[in-house]
């Protein structure tokens, strides 16, 4: 599976670009960042834009999705929750905890872990997952906005995430860490947030984040 990240939009955002080999048929993984910047991209690599996946409606995942679905027409928008419906001319597709999807001859498996957001899923792709704000690289994502639940957020990390193969390969929604992305495996052994054993724990974790927090971190 060809995987291309692009970063920008409102706080070191990514957008990604995974696609097919051989088809060359691809979809892109929040549209944070401008959509010329995803069509060149695309352009570039040869690549065929077929869906527009969004991990959760948090403004900054989606902000150029409008724009996006309006210049490339026939692409599919694909989300958990209906909260964007109306925003393009072509089909949305909503997805739900489990259900798989093809791009070309790639499967692609749709985890709903809530937490950060109600709407928030998780993508597995050939050996990597694309987390959104679930989960970063250093540290899960925050619970401060309306709607976030931390201990919601505790077992969608712990029941969804931690179940997966060690050498499976975080792909976040923000470059927050020290690397772009890294595997779980070195996530597990750094990460003191996947190391919480109870929701007790990890409620106690988030809470002594935020009053140390630096912002852009």
């Amino acid at each position: 599976m060809i995987i291309e990240s692009l970063e920008g939009g409102y706080d070191k955002n990514f957008t990604y670009l995974i696609a097919c080999e051989k088809s060359r048929q691809a979809a892109v993984i929040d549209a944070a960042v401008g959509a010329e910047q995803i069509i060149t991209t695309a352009n570039d690599l040869d690549l065929k834009i077929k869906y527009l996946i969004i991990t959760h409606t948090h403004h900054d995942h989606y902000a150029w999705a409008e724009a996006l679905l309006k210049k490339l027409r026939r692409i599919t928008l694909v989300t958990y929750s209906d909260a964007l419906s109306g925003i393009g001319e072509d089909e949305h597709r909503m997805v739900g905890d489990g259900e798989t999807m093809h791009i070309g001859s790639e499967e692609i498996q749709f985890l709903h872990t809530p937490g950060h957001y109600p709407d928030s899923i998780c993508i597995l792709a050939d050996g990597a997952v694309f987390t959104g704000d679930t989960l970063f690289i250093g540290r899960t994502g925050r619970t401060t906005s309306p709607k976030s639940d931390t201990r919601e957020l505790f077992h969608s990390v712990k029941d969804k995430l931690l179940t997966l193969p060690d050498e499976t390969v975080i792909y976040p929604g923000h470059n927050y860490g020290e690397k772009p992305h890294n595997t779980l495996g070195n996530e597990k052994e750094n990460n003191q947030f996947l190391q919480a054993e109870s929701a007790d724990e990890f409620e106690k974790i988030m809470q002594e984040y935020e009053e140390s927090r630096v912002v852009g971190t």
